[in-house]
């Protein structure tokens, strides 16, 4: 479980974050909207452990949470077989079971003919494909999602949406999805938060076009409580 309580943070002088509080159990798909700044990435970041609040705290229980960043950040210098490798031997996966789980989700992103290219010669949207291959290939139980599809065409952003969900609830897993886009978060998510103003605001379940209008979350009670 992931659990925030009363988190604040700022960069210098700015505050980003100010007295979050945010449940995430197990199995629940949540995604997050707001503008430019608003936190949401700082949000993750936090979720992840990459990054420490000044105040409150921030509790993951979740073993195995993966971040996968609006970046593809791949290893330039190893082949996209080779970087989903490194990370399924770092994550404890059996030699002899690691180049069958690459193949597979090479295969489940159709980057199946890209396994021995270098990550220079992919376009973005490949890159960032390859990126996600790798976070599923290591079967996360929290699997944060910042922005993954913004440089895919529509069809394959809906499919990789689609995909994400579909392995979440194969497994159990938790997820939180960052999007520019709310509607595109119609199947993917369960609800929808929206950061705003340092805060965490409730949105309705997405069904097309969420409501821009949301009332904030009772500051007594998480999200997600």
């Amino acid at each position: 479980m992931l659990e925030m309580r009363d988190l604040s943070l700022a960069f210098g002088p700015r505050p980003v974050l100010d007295g979050i509080r945010l449940d995430v159990r197990p199995g629940e798909r949540i995604g997050v909207i707001g503008p430019s700044g608003a936190g949401k990435s700082t949000l993750l970041r936090l979720a992840a452990g990459l990054l420490h609040p000044d105040s409150g705290s921030c509790r993951n229980t979740f073993p195995r949470t993966r971040l996968v960043f609006q970046e593809p950040r791949l290893l330039p210098w190893r082949s996209v077989a080779d970087n989903l490798d490194i990370a399924l031997r770092a994550g404890g996966v059996p030699g002899d079971r690691i180049a069958a789980r690459r193949d597979r989700w090479l295969a489940r992103v159709e980057l199946a003919d890209a396994a021995r290219a270098w990550p220079g010669e992919l376009s973005g949207g490949m890159a960032q494909r390859a990126a996600l291959a790798r976070a599923l290939a290591l079967e996360p139980d929290l699997l944060l999602l910042d922005e993954p599809f913004s440089a895919l065409d529509p069809a394959l952003r809906a499919d990789l949406g689609r995909l994400c969900a579909e392995q979440a609830r194969a497994t159990g897993a938790a997820l939180i999805c960052i999007s520019h886009q709310p509607w595109e978060l119609a199947g993917l998510v369960d609800r929808i938060l929206c950061v705003a103003g340092g805060r965490i605001r409730e949105q309705a379940v997405p069904s097309g076009r969420p409501d821009e209008s949301a009332a904030e979350a009772p500051p007594d009670r998480p999200a997600g409580a």
